[in-house]
């Protein structure tokens, strides 16, 4: 296990980088710190793995090396691996100056079989965090940072123009209409590019 901690440090340790968006917004930099293996509440061996700006909860990694987060001694699954947050962080600043159309809660195929026309990014999505990708539009899916709606995500909607926006819109209003158990909370902000980093 101290191995895996290594291997890790060797290879991500002192890596800093935003994420524009989502649960996880804010400047993160990899690394261990003590380096200490403990198990979860599961029986499941993690360490710290990374610092971040603004969320309370532990960055954590399982020796398996799924990243995750942790509040105390549990486990929440969020990426496959620490190359998968990478690219998490990539695409979200390739949506720079996009529009946060809408944000919803609930299942997100429900979603996606509306929009229609979308692509999973393999790199950066796992079975708990995924992107799906168009022309104009970029859906974001991940879990609540205390998983206990049952089966519900939370679904950041991005579009890069004003008709599509309206389109996104239109499409989940109708969703909601339809029955759907889905919350949705239009937005009107940007993804902006971050602050400088302040891990120096």
């Amino acid at each position: 296990m101290i191995d895996v901690v290594l291997s890790h440090e060797r290879e991500f340790g002192g890596i800093s980088f935003p994420i524009l968006g989502g649960e996880l917004q804010g400047w993160i930099r990899l690394g261990i710190k003590s380096g200490k293996v403990r198990p979860s509440s599961a029986g499941e061996w993690m360490f710290n793995f990374a610092e971040p700006q603004f969320v309370q909860c532990g960055l954590v990694c399982r020796v398996d090396g799924y990243f995750g987060v942790s509040w105390s001694d549990e486990f929440l699954p969020w990426h496959a691996d620490v190359r998968h947050l990478i690219e998490t962080s990539a695409i979200w600043a390739d949506l720079a100056g996009w529009r946060k159309s809408a944000l919803c809660d609930g299942n997100p195929s429900d979603v996606l079989d509306a929009l229609k026309g979308l692509s999973r990014e393999d790199c950066a999505s796992s079975r708990e965090t995924s992107w799906w990708l168009g022309d104009a539009v970029a859906v974001y899916i991940e879990p609540h940072f205390t998983y206990l709606p049952d089966g519900s995500f939370r679904i950041h909607l991005m579009t890069s123009d004003s008709e599509s926006d309206r389109r996104v819109k239109r499409t989940l209003e109708e969703v909601r209409q339809s029955g759907v158990d889905l919350l949705v909370r239009s937005q009107n902000d940007l993804v902006v590019r971050p602050e400088e980093c302040p891990f120096g």
